[in-house]
């Protein structure tokens, strides 16, 4: 696949970032299974899965903490082609994925206390302030959406320009991040969120085989 190990030297603990590659592809399909399934429930099925909600939540903010290892290590392994730039699409990274995190989980949140508050989950009120947190949910998250996507464009470009990742993964990666920088210009669209995080998905397992194969 890829014959050039000089670029990855600086990571002494390869496995260890692998095993975070790893955890990053994996929570994000799981996050992706989640993000479909729940934006598709009406009131009445949120209500009967608090709990299922609340594990939801949770899962997102473990998404966003473990996939920062990953970012770190897609950088230290692209720094040689250009450290600033290398630089730029880790902190964009980071903090778009962290941004991303806290959007999904303060609405989530929002939706969670909306239906504790007591009224009943099929009232006129309670699907009122549903409908609002739902739409606001777009607004939350496109900050994190585009910073991210940025990031991800960055390390595309970088990939492509050097031999660590094949051209297939650069061209998945620069889509990928096209797609989160698009997503103030489609609204409501979470189609272009998912394969933003299909393509972090694809990302992270392809690393993690890299880093164990060159360990």
């Amino acid at each position: 696949m890829v014959n050039d190990d000089s670029q990855i030297h600086e990571l002494d603990r390869k496995i260890t970032f692998a095993v975070f590659s790893f955890l990053a592809g994996i929570l994000s399909i799981l996050l992706i299974f989640v993000s479909t399934r729940h934006s598709a429930e009406p009131q009445s099925i949120l209500a009967r899965n608090i709990s299922a909600y609340m594990l939801a939540a949770i899962a997102i903010l473990i998404w966003a903490v473990f996939s920062i290892p990953h970012v770190i290590a897609l950088g230290t392994m692209l720094s040689p082609k250009s450290n600033s730039f290398a630089l730029a699409a880790t902190i964009l990274s980071s903090i778009g994925i962290l941004l991303l995190g806290f959007g999904i989980f303060m609405h989530a949140g929002a939706m969670l206390s909306i239906l504790s508050a007591g009224k009943p989950a099929d009232s006129a009120d309670t699907a009122y302030q549903l409908a609002i947190w739902t739409n606001l949910g777009y607004y939350l998250t496109d900050p994190g959406l585009m910073t991210w996507g940025f990031g991800q464009l960055l390390f595309g470009w970088l990939a492509w320009r050097s031999r660590v990742l094949p051209n297939w993964l650069a061209i998945v990666g620069i889509i990928g991040g096209l797609a989160g920088l698009l997503t103030l210009a489609v609204y409501q669209s979470p189609a272009l969120a998912l394969f933003q995080i299909s393509a972090f998905a694809i990302w992270g397992i392809v690393t993690g085989i890299i880093l164990i194969r060159r360990k």
